[in-house]
């Protein structure tokens, strides 16, 4: 079980643009480490509803190409990132873990695939979810139910279980997920990683298959708060295709963490939330 709960090398879209970068890495390479794992996993973990090796690695060979020519288009020319089955992809299935989606294939890219498409990364796989974001366990997918890696008889949770699975098994360095009451930060939790809810507004929603458009924001499933400082920096911004989205360029996320401190800081536990009945004595110690 332990085996399931596992990290690429490099571990982190930082440390891979780094090794792109320097040549020791090629987009290739890391395209098929994750399809490998893919592979050796995912019968087991089910995080992917599908997943296309062919495109993954002609977009990946496209990357490298450009980079030995130098047009590459930035830094993250080459680095895959798993998304979740509610956002449109340009021809790819958007099933939204619903039958009722079933024969749907996404005409156009929501805004923050194209963002992510902009910088030279490469969108891949539909990642399994509640269907219609409507559960918190990813046990609801109209397909099958997701495990957590870190322990199979547990949940991964939800409804962005599928992404948060995939980057903890391994078959991801970074996913996108979609965040209502805590889709995105619950499975995070669940999964050990860094999930993030960005500020209502700051990330467009077109393109989003809505849950309750009132609430709902992208936002990235990581390993480390660089990444989900990285990723917020790529896909944010204003779009005047959503009418929700703020006015002004977002940015710099990640060049805030350099010199961050968080000494001082004060965090708050509401004590309601230890009065809950059934409450497990190892969550209660791990918070505490």
């Amino acid at each position: 079980m332990a085996d399931l709960l596992h990290r690429l090398t490099p571990a982190t879209l930082h440390a891979a643009a780094d090794a792109l970068a320097a040549g020791t890495l090629t987009a290739a390479a890391l395209a098929e480490q994750i399809l490998a794992r893919h592979q050796a996993v995912d019968g087991t973990v089910r995080s992917f509803l599908h997943l296309d090796a062919d495109a993954l690695r002609q977009a990946a060979a496209a990357a490298d190409a450009r980079r030995a020519a130098g047009r590459s288009l930035g830094r993250l020319d080459g680095l895959p990132i798993a998304i979740k089955d509610n956002l449109s992809v340009q021809g790819e299935r958007c099933t939204c873990g619903s039958q009722i989606l079933a024969g749907y294939t996404a005409p156009y890219d929501a805004t923050v695939i194209a963002r992510l498409r902009a910088q030279g990364m490469i969108p891949y796989g539909r990642a399994n979810m509640d269907e219609f974001a409507m559960g918190s366990s990813t046990e609801h997918s109209a397909y099958f139910a997701t495990r957590n890696p870190a322990q199979l008889d547990c949940v991964p949770g939800g409804s962005s279980g599928g992404s948060a699975a995939a980057v903890a098994s391994g078959q991801a360095l970074a996913a996108l997920g979609s965040d209502t009451g805590g889709s995105i930060r619950q499975p995070a939790a669940f999964c050990g990683l860094v999930g993030l809810k960005p500020t209502y507004g700051l990330v467009s929603r077109f393109g989003l298959v809505a849950f309750a458009s009132s609430l709902d924001q992208i936002g990235p499933l990581t390993t480390d708060v660089q990444d989900a400082a990285l990723l917020l920096d790529v896909i944010g911004g204003h779009d005047p295709s959503d009418s929700t989205s703020l006015p002004g360029t977002a940015g710099g996320c990640e060049a805030a963490l350099a010199g961050a401190d968080v000494r001082g800081l004060r965090l708050g536990l509401p004590r309601e939330f230890f009065a809950v009945e059934g409450l497990a004595p190892a969550v209660r110690q791990a918070v505490e």
